[in-house]
């Protein structure tokens, strides 16, 4: 029989770990070919580009979202309706783009944030241009608010998360920058809506509108994809100096760990085995032998054994410490400690293990030359079994997507689970944990299966409407087991409540100081108050949340509870001097709201449920946008006065913030919960 070497397609796909192998045969032994591959954000450079685009994607989108609400008492008069019907055009506008939050996060780790943003831009274009022709209230509403919130989702998301991709150290000044379009916008628009209302009418506003909205595609030109490049090699990790004899000593002995880890044999150490567990490791191995070797690979290049790593398709929690069993002496002074391991057993353990191979292969009645033809192209060492022959026992594991796929996936950003976070990533304890900026990478990237991405590869005739790279966000933000938590279930009450009442003032506001005989100007000056007022205090805020000894928990309540407690004083003011006393109070509120809310997020649930978190709320504060100014709205049309709804959602807006206090308290609570479970768990199994 001629024996064949190993195909280039083997070579990729097979690994390969022999203990007891000629130094020969152990050299011409493949690695486990993992690809270690992450995206190194530039930190810079471009990356400023972007945060110029992404500032004014959000000064186009909030600036219209926060002072459309001028626009309603000219359409209520144009329509013949009640302030119930009218306030639904700015809401929907609002809550859906609050809304499409989860499923245009898909859309970009599938498509990319350019694709997305220019795709939204051109939406909410079309959807402010065909406004001019509305003939009714719902036309608008469909027009105006449906499509336009799914335009604004669509330039919203990318532009908010770009940001966070493209910068690592200066995360937080970036995105700081970048959200504080948000109040810039408020601040622009809302003297030029009464400047185009007072002279063109609303019509021709809607028209700007639609193309201020299209320059948006040419911002999202500056969203260029980032590329996965080579994570460092171990030999750039290796201190500076280390003898050539040394390294390769180590370089040996962390293979022979390796093997020590794939299979997880805690058998070896005994000298008999029995022929049940012969069978239960057999039976382990082919059900988690591909895991469990690429678990060996993430302790080698993953660091801390106490971390949690992730790598294509696998997650591994608390890794079992890797037992060092033998080391390999290839330094000449090292001979005699090899010689004494020998004496110790080691060469006892070597015979018995070989007997345990053989009594194995007795018992499932496979011969040697079955065994061969199961890993073609690979000689088998006789003087000692081998240890982890992954994908030797199910063909369904051979399979491998290519590197050019892996890299492809490993650059699509919503599989990182910091991506949805706007602080400083030196608040995060797997930042600070990590050794190395690739261990922190590896510890926050959740890859889906390699099954499932090689078979996409491989499907040329599969439909791609719906790529892994979009069902797998969609699953994993649409994952409710989170409901089971109760500190996650008072996040989303609380956030339901504050979005609920968030958008009344800006909507409302305008008519109330009409009232109290304000005039257009002063009008748009109140808006703009808040607008301006919001992006100082996000820098305020972000500024006191850094400190060690401030707890953000307390200034999200503080800032609630101060905004919702100054609504519900605003109907025993007609001063306007003290109307923009309000406005500044307000801005300040939302502003910290906004700005705190994924840090809490990652204080309260962890930093690997974000993504999951952060896309329920969306979806929560999404439908709350939707229906708190129709019901504002509604308070208004029965009593004729602003009085009732500035009461009703004040509170409300207070409320959410007296609900956050104990949340600190419910979560010790709640860990200590399960805790207990854990404790009786083990207790039952022992």
């Amino acid at each position: 029989m001629v024996e064949t070497g190993p195909t280039p397609e083997q070579e990729n796909n097979t690994a390969k770990f022999v203990i007891g192998a000629s130094d020969e045969d152990f050299e011409e032994q493949e690695t486990l070919q993992l690809p270690t591959t992450h995206v190194v954000p530039p930190d810079g450079g471009w990356g400023w580009v972007v945060v110029a685009a992404s500032f004014m994607c959000n000064v186009v989108v909030d600036g219209i979202i926060f002072s459309c609400g001028m626009l309603l008492p000219v359409l209520q008069k144009e329509f013949g309706v009640s302030m119930s019907e009218v306030s639904w055009v700015s809401s929907l506008l609002g809550g859906f783009y609050l809304i499409v939050g989860p499923f245009v996060s898909a859309l970009a780790n599938a498509y990319g944030f350019r694709v997305v943003c220019i795709l939204g831009s051109i939406v909410a274009s079309v959807a402010f241009g065909i406004s001019y022709f509305a003939t009714s209230i719902y036309f608008l509403q469909f027009s105006f608010g449906i499509l336009g919130g799914i335009g604004f989702g669509c330039i919203y998301v990318p532009a908010v998360i770009a940001t966070g991709f493209y910068f690592e150290r200066r995360r937080a000044l970036a995105t700081g920058i970048a959200v504080c379009g948000s109040g810039i916008g408020t601040f622009i628009f809302a003297p030029l809506n009464a400047k185009l209302i007072s002279s063109f009418g609303w019509r021709y506003t809607t028209l700007v509108y639609a193309g201020i909205s299209l320059s948006c595609a040419v911002f999202g030109l500056a969203f260029k994809p980032l590329k996965a490049g080579p994570a460092p090699v171990d030999d750039d990790l290796e201190p500076q100096g280390t003898p050539l004899l040394m390294r390769i000593k180590r370089a040996r002995d962390e293979q022979l760990r390796q093997c020590a880890s794939a299979l997880s044999m805690t058998s070896m150490n005994s000298k008999t085995q029995s022929k049940s567990n012969l069978e239960e490791s057999l039976t382990a191995y082919d059900a988690k032998g591909s895991a469990a070797v690429a678990k060996a690979f993430l302790e080698r290049h993953g660091g801390s054994a106490h971390k949690r790593y992730s790598f294509p398709g696998i997650v591994v929690t608390n890794p079992d410490t890797i037992k060092e069993e033998t080391e390999t002496p290839l330094i000449e002074g090292e001979k005699e400690d090899a010689g004494k391991q020998l004496e110790n057993g080691a060469g006892a353990k070597v015979l018995d293990d070989n007997k345990n191979e053989t009594e194995l292969k007795n018992m499932l009645n496979v011969s040697e030359h079955e065994s061969e033809a199961k890993t073609p192209g690979y000689p088998r060492n006789k003087s000692a079994p081998a240890l982890a022959q992954p994908n030797a026992f199910s063909a369904e594991q051979h399979r491998r997507p290519s590197r050019l796929a892996m890299r492809t996936e490993t650059a699509r950003p919503f599989y990182r689970d910091d991506i949805f976070y706007s602080g400083s990533l030196l608040r995060l304890p797997e930042y600070k944990s990590s050794d190395t900026v690739d261990k922190y990478h590896q510890s926050v990237t959740q890859l889906p299966p390699m099954e499932d991405i090689a078979e996409e590869e491989d499907s040329e005739s599969r439909i791609r409407c719906c790529p892994t790279a979009l069902t797998n966000v969609i699953f994993r933000i649409f994952d409710f087991s989170l409901l089971a938590s109760v500190t996650f279930v008072v996040l989303g009450i609380a956030g339901f409540l504050s979005l609920m009442a968030l958008f009344v003032p800006f909507m409302f506001l305008p008519g109330y100081a009409e009232l109290q005989g304000a005039d257009d100007g002063t009008k748009a000056t109140l808006v703009s108050t808040i607008g301006i007022t919001n992006t100082l205090g996000r820098i305020i805020c972000g500024w006191i949340s850094d400190h060690p000894k401030v707890d953000a928990l307390h200034v999200n309540n503080f800032s609630l509870m101060i905004g919702g407690a100054a609504t519900m004083i605003l109907p025993f003011i007609s001063d306007q001097s003290l109307l923009l006393t309000y406005s500044v109070a307000f801005g300040v509120s939302v502003a910290a709201f906004a700005s705190l809310r994924s840090i809490l997020l990652v204080e309260l649930l962890g930093l690997e449920k974000l993504t999951n978190a952060f896309g329920l709320l969306l979806l929560f504060q999404g439908i709350a946008a939707l229906v708190g100014s129709p019901v504002a709205g509604a308070f208004v049309d029965a009593t004729k006065s602003y009085d009732v709804t500035f009461y009703v959602f004040g509170g409300i807006f207070a409320l959410s913030g007296l609900m956050c206090i104990p949340l600190r308290l419910i979560k010790r609570w709640e860990d200590n919960r399960k805790e207990k479970k854990l404790q009786e768990a083990n207790e039952e199994k022992a």
